[in-house]
């Protein structure tokens, strides 16, 4: 066999060695976050040992996104280097470098590569309301690989549903594609409604329940980019969130718990809440930002920061109110927690690299295209109320598909 033909046939069984990889990391979307490093690490080893690697690296610097991300690496290291060294500082430069890392392999990708992910993204996210429902139904054995997702009991439980929104979001937005076949198209549409009622009716995320909804009606303006289809979008939204707020029990009490805890942290200064501790962190962060909007307080500050806060507060709060809140990691808004660390120049590039996500899938006016806003847009909606950028379980394969999205979007059809 002539040796090109040799390099072809080895590109060919890289690929799809790669591809099968895309689709195992996709399809792990709502396992253990153990799970999602043992799949980095895999396709860290597949992409080094690709013949194709230096072509992939030479594409990766051509991408829009490739200056934001590098830059916001670049301005964490700087101020952490001249800045003030806390004990936190190691681990936030090691999820700033993971982010980094994580972005760049799904840029990497190649499209088919990069349809695999999406495809095991879509499949996982449907087995887990299958699982769900199931669970419901007939009950399921008390299993570490989905305990997280049956009971809500950690960051990843809010992350999974977090996930499953999104994943609704994009099986609605194909569901209104014109580029798949009616079946296909209907397929899509009763996948994403019924991720969408999972989520409504079984998650205790109110970040998550809120998302389903915003992320329909980024579906709906993605497909037809006209008034019309916002004002159309709006009333599909308020359809849903009526019949969500009338027959789910748990996302009307939910939501309720969120206005009393509010109204509790504004006009009583009581903060021993969920939506009452986070309003505070909110504040304290961005006062933070304003004392030291220039290179802020310190990578790692944060934390130090919030103790002494938070003791002062729950010095003066009645007993029935003192909660366990003063080792919070971060301030549950990424744009806050970079603003207030490394300055407002570390939160607007925060701000920029999502933006630039969501600008270059609307101009590509592609089904990939269109997937990368509503991933854009459910990031930016997470990074205002949770740490996707601080915390693996919430955010490591999202933002990985985030950036597999843009890799998808060569050669692929109008949506």
């Amino acid at each position: 066999m002539p040796p090109q033909a040799d390099e072809v046939g080895e590109q060919a069984v890289d690929s799809r060695a790669l591809r099968a990889l895309a689709f195992t990391w996709g399809a792990c979307a709502f396992f253990p976050v153990g799970v999602v490093y043992l799949n980095l690490l895999l396709m860290l080893a597949a992409l080094s040992l690709a013949p194709g690697l230096r072509r992939r690296l030479a594409g990766l610097r051509r991408r829009d996104v490739f200056l934001p991300v590098l830059l916001l690496a670049a301005w964490t290291t700087l101020v952490a280097v001249v800045g003030g060294w806390y004990p936190d500082t190691p681990t936030r430069l090691f999820h700033v470098f993971r982010v980094s890392l994580v972005l760049f392999i799904g840029l990497l990708l190649t499209p088919t590569e990069a349809r695999a992910a999406l495809a095991g993204f879509l499949l996982a996210a449907v087995l887990a309301a299958l699982v769900v429902a199931v669970n419901h139904v007939w009950g399921l054995p008390a299993w570490d690989i989905w305990g997280s997702l049956l009971v809500s009991r950690n960051n990843f439980s809010s992350g999974n549903m977090i996930t499953m929104a999104t994943a609704s979001g994009v099986c609605f937005l194909l569901g209104a594609s014109r580029s798949l076949v009616r079946g296909d198209r209907w397929l899509a549409l009763a996948a994403g409604l019924a991720l969408a009622v999972t989520v409504a009716f079984h998650a205790v995320s109110r970040n998550s329940q809120l998302l389903v909804v915003v992320l329909l009606l980024t579906a709906v303006y993605c497909r037809f980019r006209s008034m019309r289809s916002v004002v159309a979008g709006a009333a599909a939204v308020v359809v849903l969130a009526t019949t969500l707020w009338h027959f789910s029990p748990n996302t009307k009490s939910r939501f309720l718990e969120l206005a009393d805890n509010l109204h509790h942290a504004t006009q009583q200064a009581d903060y021993g809440s969920s939506g009452g501790v986070r309003w505070r962190m909110n504040q304290e962060a961005f006062r933070g930002m304003l004392e030291n909007p220039w290179m802020g307080a310190g990578v790692g500050s944060w934390l130090p920061h919030w103790r002494t806060a938070w003791t002062e507060l729950d010095a003066k709060s009645p007993p029935g109110s003192k909660r366990p809140f003063s080792e919070i990691n971060n301030p549950h808004n990424d744009f806050l927690l970079a603003g207030m660390e490394t300055g407002v120049a570390g939160m607007l590039l925060m701000v920029w690299l999502l933006l630039r996500f969501v600008r270059q899938g609307w101009q590509q006016r592609s089904v990939a295209g269109s997937i990368t806003v509503v991933m854009g847009v459910g990031m930016f909606a997470d990074t205002l109320v949770n740490a996707p950028f601080r915390d693996a379980a919430l955010g490591m394969t999202l933002l990985w598909l985030l950036a597999v999205s843009v890799a998808a979007q060569e050669a692929t059809p109008h949506a």
